[in-house]
């Protein structure tokens, strides 16, 4: 089973609503500098992908 975390999400001054990934998640992934794909799931589940080229 995959290891799950916690965290908040925030909205910033323009409204934009945003979530820190925790660094082990980013390094694991290895997000550094690369794009992601997120689309809904469902009504309380998304979904996020590194998109590789």
């Amino acid at each position: 089973m995959p290891k799950r975390t916690t965290t908040t999400v925030s909205q910033n001054d323009n409204g934009q609503y945003q979530v820190t990934i925790p660094k082990a998640m980013g390094d694991a992934l290895d997000l550094a500098g690369k794009e992601v794909e997120w689309g809904i799931e469902s009504s309380s589940k998304l979904s996020l992908e590194r998109v590789d080229e």
